[in-house]
């Protein structure tokens, strides 16, 4: 009689078996964990554009005597309001823009990078500070506020 030592293939074929159906079961579900922490370093990103711009505008960080809010990404990293990561235009899966500023206005957007992939919401912000998405493009002032 061998005594033998190890798996058969048929064992081994189980385990791993196992194996893929676990990992079917959690990838959505990592994937759509990382969605959600894209979305939320978005809306945290917009919160921080709306505090950085308005001490641009009040400290009249371009100095040119009038106080107005910056129209590009790359005046508040010049004024030291934000980090390169920001100014880049790109974070975690989201593309900011500023739409335009002025003395009194300005706007913001994030879109995801990849939609359906990096992020389902498009988010905008302005100078009033509330948050607002889409789910389907380019989100607007007209669009609803998040948490409603």
């Amino acid at each position: 009689m061998r005594n033998q030592k190890g798996f058969t293939l048929i064992e081994l074929m189980i385990v791993i078996a196992i194996i893929a159906i676990i990992a079917a079961i959690a990838i959505p579900n990592l994937l759509d964990a990382r969605k959600g922490a894209n979305e939320a370093a978005a809306k945290s990103a917009l919160r921080t554009l709306f505090t950085v711009q308005n001490l641009y505008r009040e400290g009249d960080r371009d100095g040119n005597g009038t106080l107005d809010y910056a129209d590009t990404l790359t005046k508040l990293l010049n004024a030291n309001l934000i980090d390169e990561v920001l100014a880049s235009g790109t974070k975690q899966g989201y593309v900011f823009t500023i739409n335009g500023a002025s003395l009194y206005t300005w706007s913001a957007t994030a879109n995801p990078e990849v939609p359906g992939k990096s992020g389902d919401n498009y988010f905008f912000i302005d100078e009033t500070g509330v948050i607002r998405y889409n789910t389907t493009g380019t989100a607007s002032a007209s669009d609803p506020p998040i948490g409603k």
